[in-house]
């Protein structure tokens, strides 16, 4: 059975492409000839993804992926051309997936055409890749086990094309050599995609879409349910991964990428005989439209979460968004949409679509162009109706995302634009920035979101901090991650508003209310905290300070954590203001179009303007912070206007009177069930209420443990074989035993200082593994013990390995962002004791004094501090001690807190092969952990007599 179209399907397909879509057949015919003419052949090397690979030297901008150039790389910003392995050996991933596609464009056009040239191009590319396919090296990956790319999802984009176009060509009666290809490519590419299950990220949706595309080619049944109905199948991206809204969970970015893996999805179990429930399929197809809800003024995406600056929608593949979301169900928004990108009046220029150098489904973004019907792509070709329905709609209105959590006022028949994003968080691609602001006019962003740069600089750590936003902090640290809350949205005619709450620290609740007017909105955040807090608001508006503020010396001083943003801003200046006092952003008399603020802290406050990364890739741009200190209780409030009819805002109390240019003064307040605005103009008077109210109380703040914070309740993994007393029943800690002698350790102790030890052997049930399987990377092994003194406590780890690789301390990691030293052979430790912690990559440095072990401390674990640290190397491998200084005593009784993770690696690997973890790997893969822990998975250890 054909995985998308069937003979009858391909029949009406081909009176399409030489009618109405005739355009869309020969433009693509046109993209293809230079590839059929050029003779391709596959690569032979592996994709590798690195810090400088792929990035300008200059400005950091992303190059230009051109198929036709192997080794001359252009900044798409600045024209500079790069040459280089590492640039080199970036350009073969988006050129593998460009030749999967191309062999897809191929098969397409032959189904529908009969070209037999498109059929011999496309039947050429499966055979060279049944042929390579086992070559590449299944090693050294970022994200999942992967041969020719370093990330398993990419594999997975690539094998679902190279499936399509297999299937196509057999449909079609093409000449190809089905057999190869399903044993030497389909087969084993497949069972790897199956051995690396990402639940429900938006990269396990392709990773279905190509099992299930895989599966059906091979005619394994039994094993194709699983990947529709399974619990990261089909069925539950569409259930839990898409909200009730039809988003994605991760936001616009992955919004666009999830909802075209499951669009293959749908295509590929419907073409089974699948069926998939209709409210699933409903939320999938209100996902087309959910795409454009919240586009900003000048039709490109807002950055929020994990996503590009300044995403276009003027690209073709969002026009084929639209295309195919007609073909499913008619909807207003789409073709309004469509009427916007097809305008040949549009305010964008002619130019190449950049669908020639598209590199599948992994897309890039490109400039806003010009677009007709014959830009689209091979999807469209096989999918899309034959003419578009007539709409006389344009432009988009107000809306609330309610499973997205984001609220969007448009004005001005969209010119103007305000949101406050408060609900999800977001997972792995969130951000820490619940109550969020945003404001734009026109293509000007006044608050702005400054999106997410490379994964692999170390700037990601800015761009995922709450300082990067307009939204709320606590005592210098990003906000606990947590979703918020809405208590209250309404839109009228020439009025809004909407508020929401979220705990952004364990006992600090803050409350943002945005009221949305003609010509001006109010914003006010309110905070209830349960400790003497620092709260700060950034305000990322590069406007200048003025009304009653008094300069002082200071600089703003953060938490200092990773990703708490402080490390990479600069203060310029700082103000002080007192309680109420009134200051102001922007010219007070600027020209129209310029941001003008009016603002009041309720407590008194420090305002600071500091310069930290702009949009990435990262010039360096001004914004302010006001930051209040110890208050338990406080609001900023600011009046943001955009046009001059904005006169003078008072202040008065909860509330606020706005006076126009014109003699109009609008007096708000809030009231038990919303917002009360009272309008008096011309000698008469009315009023607005402005209800819609959820919930009106700011909860009290209450004292809780923040989340990742440890609660040390993790017991021995059930398979881990460990020497300690027997424990009481249903005791879940470890129990350290009377001191005993011990030959090889703890030697140097006195009988009194000694309280007793455990010791662990760890092997497979303990292995966190990369793309070998324990077995297959030799079975590593290594002996833990842990001891415990009236002040110390000791962790002595012996491993057993051929050939240990211990990183320099003078070593860079060209990859990624992550310390050199985790890709080499070393041990990760964990301690919390008390009210106190600390964490440490500890590494045997050979080359240094004997014994020596170079320790680095980890970012957000406390401030114990190592005693004596010391190393050997063994007839098996090596063996590193370390003491941990407590600066309270330990009682019996007493419990602490640890974990050790043993890295290990290979002499032909660039990174770290696995971990051997002390409290177990919960069935994880090593990809993307870094030196990071989760506390709460610390094992308890309980001193006795």
């Amino acid at each position: 059975m054909p995985l998308l179209l069937n003979s009858d399907a391909l029949a009406r397909r081909r009176a399409v492409a030489a009618g109405g879509l005739a355009p869309l057949a020969d433009s693509l015919a046109a993209d293809l000839e230079r590839a059929i003419g050029a003779g391709l052949r596959v690569p032979r090397e592996k994709a590798v993804l690195s810090r400088a690979g792929g990035v300008c030297e200059r400005d950091g901008s992303p190059l230009a992926f051109d198929p036709w150039s192997p080794h001359e790389h252009r900044c798409a910003t600045c024209g500079q051309v790069h040459r280089g392995a590492l640039h080199d050996r970036w350009w073969l991933y988006p050129y593998q997936l460009w030749l999967a596609e191309r062999a897809v464009h191929g098969a397409a056009l032959y189904a529908v055409r009969g070209d037999e040239r498109h059929a011999r191009f496309a039947a050429d590319l499966l055979a060279q890749y049944a042929v390579s396919y086992l070559e590449y090296p299944n090693r050294d990956n970022v994200l999942g086990p992967t041969r020719p790319f370093f990330s398993t999802y990419l594999e997975s984009i690539w094998l679902l094309h190279l499936c399509v176009a297999l299937d196509l060509l057999e449909a079609a009666g093409a000449p190809v050599d089905g057999a190869a290809v399903r044993e030497r490519l389909v087969e084993p590419s497949s069972a790897l995609i199956a051995s690396y299950d990402e639940g429900l990220s938006n990269r396990q949706v392709w990773n279905n879409a190509a099992l299930i595309a895989a599966r059906r080619l091979l005619g394994v049944e039994q094993d194709f349910d699983p990947v529709v109905y399974g619990p990261s199948g089909l069925l539950a991206h569409l259930e839990d991964g898409l909200l009730d809204d039809g988003t994605w969970y991760e936001g616009e970015n992955y919004h666009q990428f999830a909802h075209r893996g499951l669009w293959y999805g749908l295509q590929l179990a419907g073409g089974a005989g699948r069926e998939l429930p209709e409210t699933a399929v409903a939320r999938f197809d209100a996902g087309y439209a959910a795409t454009f809800a919240t586009a900003l003024p000048d039709l490109t995406l807002p950055a929020r979460k994990d996503s590009q600056y300044a995403t276009s929608l003027r690209q073709w593949r969002f026009a084929e968004h639209c295309e195919l979301g007609l073909a499913r169900h008619d909807d207003g928004v789409l073709r309004a949409m469509l009427a916007e990108l097809y305008d040949p009046d549009a305010p964008a220029p002619d130019g190449d679509t950049g669908r020639a150098s598209s590199s599948a489904e992994a897309e890039r973004n490109g400039r806003p162009v010009r677009l007709t019907r014959a830009d689209l792509g091979w999807k469209s070709l096989l999918f899309a109706r034959e003419a578009l329905p007539p709409t006389r709609e344009r432009g988009l209105r107000s809306v609330l995302l309610h499973g997205q959590g984001v609220a969007v006022f448009r004005r001005e028949r969209g010119r103007v634009y305000a949101a406050l994003d408060y609900g999800q968080s977001g997972g792995g691609h969130g951000h820490p920035d619940r109550l969020n602001l945003l404001l734009s006019v026109g293509a000007t962003r006044w608050l702005d979101d400054l999106g997410t740069g490379s994964y692999v600089d170390p700037s990601l750590h800015w761009y995922r901090s709450t300082l990067a936003h307009n939204a709320p902090l606590v005592d210098g640290h990003s906000q606990w991650r947590v979703d918020g809350q809405l208590e209250a949205f309404d839109e009228r005619e020439q009025a809004g508003w909407a508020r929401a709450q979220a705990r952004i620290w364990p006992d600090v609740a803050v409350q943002r209310t945005l009221v949305v007017m003609d010509g001006y909105c109010i914003d006010q955040l309110r905070w209830r905290a349960g400790h003497a807090a620092t709260v700060a608001l950034p305000i990322h508006c590069d406007a200048e300070l003025g009304g009653q503020l008094k300069p002082v010396r200071a600089r703003y001083a953060g938490a200092g954590g990773l990703e708490d943003g402080d490390r990479f801003v600069t203060t310029e200046r700082a103000w002080s203001s007192a309680a109420n006092a009134r200051v102001q952003l922007g010219p007070g008399d600027g020209p129209a179009g310029e941001p003008r603020g009016f603002a009041r802290c309720t407590v008194p406050a420090v305002w600071y303007t500091l310069s930290g990364p702009g949009q990435p890739p990262g010039t360096r741009r001004r914004f302010h912070v006001v930051e209040s200190r110890g208050a338990m209780l406080g609001a900023v409030c600011t009046v943001w206007g955009w046009t001059r009819d904005l006169e003078s805002v008072e202040w008065t109390g909860d509330g606020v009177i706005v006076r126009l240019r014109d003699g109009a003064r609008h007096v708000h307040r809030p009231v038990d069930q919303g917002w009360h605005v009272d309008i008096a103009t011309d000698g008469s008077s009315r009023y607005l209420e402005l209800d819609g109210v959820i919930s009106d109380e700011l909860p009290l703040a209450v004292t809780a443990e923040r989340m990742g914070t440890p609660t040390f309740t993790t017991a021995i993994p059930e398979e881990s074989e460990v020497t300690v007393e027997t424990a009481p029943e249903g005791y879940n800690g470890i129990m350290l035993s009377p001191a005993r002698s011990h030959a090889d350790w703890w030697s140097d102790a006195s009988p009194d200082q000694r309280l007793g030890y455990a010791v662990y052997h760890l092997g497979a049930p303990t292995y966190r593994r990369s793309e070998q399987t324990w077995d297959e990377a030799g079975r590593p092994a290594a002996r833990v013990a842990v001891a415990a003194a009236a002040r110390l406590i000791v962790v002595d780890v012996q491993m057993t390995t051929a050939n240990p690789r211990f990183v320099p301390a003078d070593a860079v990691n060209p990859y990624d962002n992550e310390a050199p030293d985790i890709n080499g052979d070393g041990v990760q430790l964990y301690v919390r004791a008390g009210q106190d912690g600390g964490a440490w990559m500890l590494v045997p440095e050979p080359a240094a004094k004997p014994g020596t072990v170079r320790a680095r401390p980890l970012d957000g674990w406390g401030g114990l501090k190592l005693g004596r640290t010391s190393w050997r190397r063994t007839r098996e491998g090596y063996e590193l001690r370390a003491e941990i200084a407590l600066r309270e005593p330990l009682q019996v009784g007493a419990d602490f807190w640890l974990d050790v993770l043993v890295n290990e690696t290979a002499p032909d690997r660039e990174r770290r092969r696995g971990q051997l973890i002390l409290s177990g790997p919960d069935g994880e893969f090593v990809y993307l952990r870094g030196d990071r822990h989760d506390p709460a998975r610390l094992l308890r250890f309980t001193v006795v007599t």
